[in-house]
C-alpha cells in the first residue's frame, strides 16, 4: 500500500501533466487558428513567407516568389487583399490548365483574393525575370470590422490620393509624398495601414509637435494607424530625401 507521501506524489504528477498538455493543447489550438488565415507556398524556398503584423482583425503576411519560380498548388482563405511590393510577370493554373500568362503587375498595385480551395488546384507563377515581393493583408472575420461606421475615402489636404480599390470590407488608397512635403492636418478613423511601397522617413506632428519614427525604413514596412484622438491635431510627413510612395488600407 502506498503512503500519504507517495499518493500525495503521484497525485501531483498527474496534475501537472494535464496542466501541462492543457498548455500545450492550447497553444496547438492557437497555431492552427492561426494558421487558416495564412498562405503555404510549398514550391518555394520560404513556403511560409513572414508575418509582419497580426492583430485582432488582421494578419499580414509577406511572400517573395523569385523569378522563373511557381508557388506550387496552394489553397487561400478568401478575404484578402495583396499588395505589390514589387511587380513583376505573374502566370497562373486552375486544375492543372492554363489560366492566364505573362500578365505584368506593378509596384504598388492591389488585388482581391476569395477563397480557394485546395481541391481547386490554383497555382500561380512568376514568369518574369525579377523577384515579386508581396504582402496579403487577409481579414479574421467574414464581415465588416465596424458595420455602423460611416465609411468614406481618407482625404489629405496636401497630398493626393488615388482610389485602387473598395468593396464591403476595405478601402485601398495609394498616395506618394516627397521630401519635405507633409499631408496637412486631418482626422483619421483609425483602423488603418500603411504599407509603404518605396519607404522613407515618416514622421509625424501631434499638435504641431513633430516626433520621427525610429523604425527600421525599408519598402515593404507597415504601420497600424490609431483613430484620431479629440482634440488633437494630426499630420505626417516626408523627413527624407527620397519620395514616399504608400498604399492606405482601411478596414470598414
Amino acid at each position: 500500500m502506498k503512503s500519504s507521501r507517495e499518493r500525495n506524489r503521484d497525485l501531483l504528477i498527474v496534475l501537472l501533466s494535464v496542466s501541462f498538455f492543457s498548455i500545450t493543447g492550447l497553444s496547438d489550438l492557437m497555431a492552427a487558428t492561426n494558421q487558416q488565415f495564412l498562405l503555404t507556398y510549398p514550391d518555394l524556398e520560404n513556403s511560409d513567407g513572414t508575418v509582419v503584423m497580426e492583430n485582432p482583425y488582421v494578419v499580414l503576411q509577406r511572400l517573395v516568389v523569385p523569378a522563373g519560380k511557381w508557388e506550387g498548388v496552394h489553397s487561400h482563405p478568401g478575404h484578402q487583399l495583396y499588395v505589390h511590393v514589387k511587380g513583376g510577370e505573374w502566370s497562373g493554373r486552375l486544375g492543372g490548365e492554363l489560366e492566364y500568362e505573362n500578365d505584368f503587375s506593378a509596384a504598388g498595385t492591389v488585388g482581391w483574393m476569395d477563397a480557394i480551395p485546395l481541391s481547386a488546384g490554383h497555382n500561380s507563377g512568376n514568369t518574369g525575370n525579377t523577384d515579386i515581393d508581396l504582402i496579403y493583408v487577409t481579414l479574421k472575420g467574414d464581415n465588416p470590422i465596424r458595420p455602423d461606421f460611416n465609411h468614406s475615402n481618407q482625404s489629405y489636404p496636401n497630398i493626393a490620393l488615388s482610389l485602387l480599390f473598395e468593396n464591403a470590407l476595405m478601402i485601398a488608397q495609394r498616395g506618394e509624398i516627397d521630401p519635405g512635403q507633409w499631408t496637412g492636418i486631418h482626422d483619421s478613423p483609425g483602423y488603418q495601414i500603411l504599407i509603404q511601397v518605396k519607404a522613407g522617413y515618416r514622421s509625424e506632428r501631434h499638435n504641431g509637435t513633430e516626433s520621427k519614427s525610429l523604425e527600421n525604413i525599408e519598402d515593404g514596412a507597415v504601420s497600424w494607424l490609431d483613430a484620431t484622438e479629440a482634440g488633437l491635431t494630426y499630420e505626417f510627413g516626408n523627413t527624407g530625401d527620397t519620395s514616399i510612395d504608400f498604399v492606405l488600407i482601411t478596414l470598414k
